[in-house]
């Protein structure tokens, strides 16, 4: 009860179409697309709590909603980066972790060093940006 053998969450891939010609947003942006699609290989393999699957899909929603926005210019999904920024920053650490619900599949802490590395990239990338 509460775990899942396999991921439901739903491919995502890089596509052309995301492209927003500017390289460093188009960079982060396929680096956060290549993080869900890894992710979304490891929930495949492992069984794990209910919880990591419902963060995955927010996640999931966002980034394709943020991907969409990218097409009609780099600034246009600022509303987007900033709920993705904070889903990572702080909804990652889930609550079921130690918990009887925590299957210990080590999922949690994989992703946790994954999402810092994004963010640790992105962070750097907003402080070198001369705009």
């Amino acid at each position: 009860m509460g775990t899942r053998r396999t991921s439901v969450m739903k491919a995502i891939r890089w596509k052309k179409r995301y492209l927003t010609g500017d390289s460093k947003l188009d960079e982060r942006n396929e680096a956060l697309v290549t993080l869900l699609a890894d992710l979304r290989d490891e929930l495949s393999k492992k069984e794990h709590c209910q919880e990591i699957n419902e963060l995955t899909e927010r996640l999931l929603d966002l980034t394709k909603q943020r991907l969409s926005q990218s097409a009609k210019g780099p600034e246009s999904g600022a509303e987007y980066d900033a709920a993705i920024l904070n889903l990572l920053k702080n909804d990652f650490q889930l609550a079921s972790l130690s918990t009887p619900a925590c299957r210990e599949c080590g999922l949690c802490d994989l992703e946790e060093d994954r999402i810092a590395n994004w963010l640790s990239q992105y962070s750097d990338k907003q402080n070198g940006s001369s705009t």
